[in-house]
C-alpha cells in the first residue's frame, strides 16, 4: 500500500512539473521582441509630430528630430531655428500630446553653425532600420535621430543584440551606412 501512495505523488509530481514547465514554455512564447514592443508604442508617425511644431513654430527650420525612449515611452524631440531663436518640442510617439516646448533666443556663435535638413530627399526611418539592422545582423532597431553631420544628412540608428548597443550612422540621401560603433 505505501508503494501506491509513493507511485501516485511520484506520477502526481511529474505531471505538475510538466505542467509547470508548459506554462513556462507558453508565457515565453507569448512575449513581443523588442521591435514589436517598440513598434506598437510608436503610433505617431513622423511627419504627424513634425506637424504640430510646426503649428506652434511655423517659420523655423529643422535641425534635428530625434525618437527615443524616455521614461518609458517612445518620444519624438523636434530641434528647429529661425535666424535668431531656437525651438524645442518633445512630443509623446503613442498619443501625439506635446510634452513639453521651450524657445530661446540663439547666441550670435550659433547662427553660423545651424544647418537645416531637407526632409523632402531623405530615407524613412524604417528605411533606416532596415539599413541599420542588415549591418548588425540579427539586431533590433530602438531609437533613431536624423541631423546634419557636416555637409550631410543623417540617420543615426541605435540598434541592440544580446543587450549591445551599437549605433549606425547612415547618410539619409544616399543609403550609404557612414560608420558603425560597436558597444563594448
Amino acid at each position: 500500500m505505501k508503494s501506491i501512495n509513493f507511485k501516485k505523488i511520484a506520477v502526481t509530481g511529474i505531471a505538475l512539473v510538466g505542467l509547470g514547465t508548459a506554462a513556462v514554455a507558453t508565457t515565453q512564447i507569448a512575449e513581443p521582441t523588442i521591435a514589436q514592443a517598440a513598434s506598437s508604442k510608436i503610433k505617431i508617425s513622423q511627419s504627424s509630430a513634425i506637424k504640430k511644431f510646426h503649428a506652434k513654430y511655423k517659420k523655423a527650420k529643422i535641425e534635428s528630430i530625434t525618437l527615443e525612449k524616455e521614461h518609458g515611452r517612445y518620444v519624438y524631440e523636434i530641434e528647429r531655428y529661425t535666424s535668431t531663436r531656437e525651438y524645442d518640442m518633445k512630443i509623446n510617439a503613442s498619443s501625439g500630446k506635446v510634452i513639453s516646448h521651450h524657445s530661446e533666443k540663439m547666441d550670435h556663435d550659433d547662427r553660423a553653425e545651424k544647418r537645416a535638413i531637407n526632409l523632402k530627399k531623405t530615407i524613412s526611418r524604417s528605411t533606416a532600420s532596415k539599413i541599420a539592422q542588415k549591418k548588425v545582423s540579427g539586431s533590433k532597431a530602438v531609437e533613431w535621430t536624423l541631423n546634419r553631420s557636416g555637409k550631410r544628412t543623417v540617420w543615426d540608428v541605435t540598434v541592440t543584440k544580446h543587450g549591445n548597443e551599437s549605433e549606425v550612422k547612415i547618410d539619409a540621401h544616399t543609403k550609404k551606412v557612414l560608420s558603425v560603433d560597436y558597444d563594448d
